[in-house]
């Protein structure tokens, strides 16, 4: 919650600068150029260090709780024994997830630079990210 109290508190000094300067901040275009350590290439003019940028939930791996309440598919298998035979169980409940929005090479990105020009939100992708995973 800190860091969402804190995206908000530097996005109001944003708009606060872009006023008081009557020149709204600027948005870019960028591509990952690197995930470890993280650096964006902005519209072929400069290169962007992880020290540079605030990044929101959009684009880190990041955990959320979530709420669960269905069974599994049923199933059998082991030995012949009992505790084999086929069942379901009941899954419910509270459950932490991790999401997994890390910025991947190759990745266009939507840039904020502040006011001040020293730092800048990435705010979101262009497009979807690949995903990856068991089901597909």
């Amino acid at each position: 919650m800190a860091d969402c109290t804190e995206l908000v508190k530097m996005l109001k000094q944003t708009a606060l600068d872009a006023v008081d300067a009557k020149k709204p901040a600027a948005v870019y275009y960028g591509t990952v150029l690197s995930a470890a350590p993280l650096k964006i290439d902005v519209e072929q003019k400069m290169t962007l260090s992880q020290a540079q940028l605030v990044l929101t939930r959009a684009v880190v791996d990041h955990y959320v709780d979530i709420e669960v309440k269905h069974e599994t598919e049923e199933k059998e298998g082991g030995t012949g024994a009992q505790a084999y035979e086929k069942h379901k169980h009941e899954y419910k409940g509270r459950k932490k997830i991790m999401i997994y929005n890390g910025l991947k090479p190759g990745e266009r990105v939507i840039i904020i630079r502040f006011q001040e020009g020293q730092k800048f939100l990435v705010v979101d992708r262009v497009c979807d990210h690949t995903v990856e995973g068991q089901w597909l």
